[in-house]
């Protein structure tokens, strides 16, 4: 249980920094599909963040105070790039917390949050091949 919490908080800082990631990258483009692909997926990471902080209260009794940290990068191809391969990590990550969960109540959140990362990257991957 101990390490399914520790990876539990680990995804509750990383959905934190996604948001306020994509926040800042939908700022550097006026494509309006850019800006639909990247506020979808923004949305998407602060629902993640609410859910698991409701599992991390629900298995501890609290929530989970995490250091805030910010993706830095140059240019909007840059952002775009590093936005495509996180969300591949962050898929392959909660498909592996899927397998670690400690009773069911962690299935749908973990599951949504998988299936929306392959949905991100699929955004990301089209919004990057367009910049070439």
């Amino acid at each position: 249980m101990n390490s399914f919490i520790r990876d539990l908080e680990k995804a509750i800082s990383d959905e934190w920094t996604a948001y306020y990631f994509y926040k800042d990258l939908k700022q550097r483009t006026n494509n309006p599909l850019y800006v639909e692909f990247i506020e979808h997926a923004k949305k998407d990471e602060k629902e993640h963040y609410e859910m698991f902080q409701y599992l991390h209260y629900l298995f501890t009794g609290e929530y989970y105070e995490h250091k805030k940290e910010k993706i830095e990068y140059t240019t909007f191809k840059e952002g775009i790039l590093r936005a495509l391969k996180n969300e591949l990590e962050a898929a392959e990550f909660y498909r592996n917390l899927l397998l670690e969960m400690p009773n069911k109540q962690a299935y749908n959140p973990l599951f949504i949050a998988m299936t929306d990362e392959m949905e991100h990257a699929t955004r990301f991957s089209t919004i990057y091949n367009s910049l070439r």
